[in-house]
């Protein structure tokens, strides 16, 4: 018998062509999107000058966001696993590369959820059929749009850990826990969760004790120790849990005490409008087996219970740890209804799941053919761009600016990059973009650096305007 040479699955090609897909439009749609200043110092310039820094020295710091001094980025967020970033910017030396990392971490997350299903379900069409949904979800599609987060490659980073514990790989099943950890620091408390489900579940009694007693500490000593004695007060995002407390311990004495209020806000119609956006691609099959939704609580609770509108918005990145955990335990709700209705094929689950996908993505994803899709970066290109980005490039690297937000992730590697009106009086170069989107504030901002005596302005065309400080 000749051995075959070539392996061919019709499947896995199918796959290969979804994912290929998927890279090539959000590699194009988050670069246009960069290229047409579409991001902006929240959040990508603050991950870009991160990286910028740590290659060049200037370990894991960045320019306070919020002020102009330089402060670490543990002030913020314990996402180290920008560190690990940081020495692509050897091979490409740009914000983009950021971009582009995200969308291949992303994608991989598709072919994990097949792998993953098939070990699971031992079916390859509905399996394919779940990857292409994770590559048309809604929540992922804006996860990947929104700028670059750490968190978003979390996503991928737990579907691998899982596969790998199908595979009872446990060094792999260590390294996807630990890399996911490191993209925020509430991510450890996900960490833990999933020790305990070693423990109880895979009878790794060792090995879960293990994760679960590690993850535990760190989630503590970043929360607790580390991440307030970097900013000289408790996590930044407390205020968004003001109703219920001041500090860690008091937010979570309050939720626990006033199990009313609790339950009044997870019902609010928000939160209610983005438990559908979540669930609804995969028809809701999630509940089915719920206890694989006790790994998305910690962030399903944080999002729900903040006063803060984007974190109960499938919007921007806080879904990130939510979605894997929904793919997850919609394999096993499918797997849960075979075993009660065995004569359900297959083909059955995979053409329901991709129609109630195929619906939601139109109902409100930002894909092309969506009702309201995401495409200004498509059909509303920057009319100036190539001025602005020439004009940028010709600023000395050591000069310190001032700028709308909106310019910041093009203005990300320097020492010195503030938000306006942070830093007017002390940067040598303020800049402004004013379209569509801007506010009254900056442009009130703008009105006032026409009058301020400290400054002249070196340049206005279109909508972009420089002022240059008057020298001492």
């Amino acid at each position: 018998k000749v051995k075959k040479l070539i392996y061919f699955d019709l499947h896995e090609a199918i796959l290969a062509v979804f994912a290929l897909t998927y890279f090539i439009y959000f590699t194009l749609a988050s670069f246009l999107r960069y290229e047409n200043y579409y991001t902006g110092r929240f959040d990508l310039g603050n991950m870009a000058q991160t990286v910028w820094n740590t290659i060049h020295g200037n370990f894991f710091m960045l320019t306070n966001p919020n002020g102009t001094e330089q402060v670490s980025r543990l002030a913020f967020h314990a996402d180290f696993i920008l560190i690990l970033l940081s020495p692509f910017y050897l091979i490409w030396e740009d914000p983009r590369m950021l971009l582009l990392i995200q969308t291949a971490v992303l994608t991989f997350g598709g072919i994990f959820v097949y792998f993953l299903s098939k070990e699971i379900l031992k079916n390859k069409t509905v399996s394919l059929a779940l990857a292409l949904c994770f590559f048309l979800n809604p929540a992922v599609n804006y996860t990947n749009l929104f700028d670059f987060h750490a968190v978003s490659l979390a996503t991928t980073f737990f579907l691998a850990a899982f596969y790998f514990i199908q595979k009872k790989n446990y060094v792999l099943v260590l390294i996807f826990l630990a890399l996911a950890g490191i993209t925020k620091e509430q991510v450890w408390l996900i960490n833990a969760l999933i020790g305990l489900y070693l423990v109880l579940i895979h009878k790794q009694k060792l090995l879960g004790v293990f994760i679960f007693a590690i993850s535990s500490l760190i989630f503590y000593f970043l929360i607790w120790i580390i991440i307030p004695n970097s900013l000289g007060a408790e996590h930044f995002a407390l205020e968004f849990y003001s109703d219920f407390g001041s500090s860690p311990a008091d937010v979570i004495k309050g939720i626990a005490t006033h199990p009313v209020q609790t339950i009044q806000t997870l019902l609010l119609p928000d939160r209610i409008g983005y438990m559908k956006q979540l669930f609804m691609p995969l028809g809701y099959m999630s509940f089915l087996a719920p206890v694989f939704l006790i790994f998305a609580s910690p962030d399903l609770g944080i999002n729900h219970l903040s006063n803060f509108p984007p974190m109960h918005q499938i919007y921007y990145q806080y879904s990130a740890t939510v979605t894997p955990f929904i793919f997850l335990s919609t394999i096993y709700g499918i797997k849960f209804v075979k075993s009660k209705i065995p004569d359900i094929p297959y083909p059955v689950f995979a053409v329901v799941l991709i129609l109630l996908t195929l619906i939601s993505a139109y109902d409100f994803g930002p894909l092309p053919f969506a009702r309201k899709p995401n495409m200004d970066m498509f059909n509303k290109p920057l009319s100036n761009k190539m001025q602005v980005d020439n004009y940028i490039k010709m600023i000395p690297p050591g000069e310190s600016i001032s700028a709308t937000n909106n310019l910041g992730s093009h203005l990300s590697h320097r020492r010195n990059i503030y938000v306006v009106p942070q830093g007017i009086g002390k940067a040598d170069r303020v800049m402004f973009l004013m379209r569509g989107s801007s506010t009254e504030a900056e442009e009130k901002i703008l009105t006032e650096m026409e009058l301020d005596p400290n400054y002249f302005k070196i340049r206005e065309e279109n909508n972009f305007y420089v002022f240059k400080r008057f020298k001492p």
